[in-house]
């Protein structure tokens, strides 16, 4: 929304002249916007829907045939701008992906699954790597300008190895959220 002010002062000495002085005024919101995710690079991931504001990437196969974790990575960018100073940060709900619907099992089975993201914007980068604590989030880096270009965000989750935990049946989820907040 753009707010524009008029105001105006008079002068009525006939003598001189009349002069009428006007002043400009107008407000620019600060406005981030990004288009929807597009994916550069995949092992074993895919953006499985995408919007400007929503997108969802999912993991092809999360488990071997012995339920053994697989590794899985992806790199996809946004096309983005943010029209003021900003700080960035990335948080991650579940502290890593979970199952959605809990299963009771022993302790011999995986129920979380750590990742790691970093996200490049402009000059900035900021990494989270789970660690299973809700609500986890990256220290702000702050972008001192207005910033156009491509956000480019790395996603990696690694493979187990032989002698690690099958992971438990279902389907695990996460939501990782970047802020942007205005510095004005």
């Amino acid at each position: 929304m753009t707010a524009i002010s008029l105001s105006g002062t008079s002068c009525v000495d006939a003598e001189d002249g009349a002069s009428q002085a006007f002043a400009l005024r107008g407000k620019a919101q600060p406005v981030c916007s990004f288009q929807p995710a597009q994916a550069r690079q995949a092992s074993n991931m895919a953006v499985a829907a995408s919007s400007g504001a929503q997108n969802v990437l999912s993991v092809t196969q999360l488990t071997d045939l012995n339920a053994k974790l697989t590794s899985a990575s992806i790199t996809v960018t946004l096309k983005g701008m943010c029209n003021h100073p900003h700080t960035m940060t990335v948080s991650s709900k579940n502290g890593g992906l979970v199952p959605l619907i809990k299963t009771e099992a022993s302790s011999e089975f995986i129920q979380h699954i750590d990742y790691s993201a970093s996200i490049s914007w402009a000059s900035s980068v900021s990494v989270l790597q789970t660690e299973g604590v809700q609500g986890q989030t990256s220290p702000s880096v702050v972008a001192p300008g207005a910033v156009s270009g491509d956000l480019r965000l790395d996603i990696s989750i690694a493979s187990a190895n032989a002698a690690d935990a099958p992971v438990v049946a279902g389907t695990f989820t996460d939501n990782l959220v970047i802020v942007f907040t205005p510095l004005l």
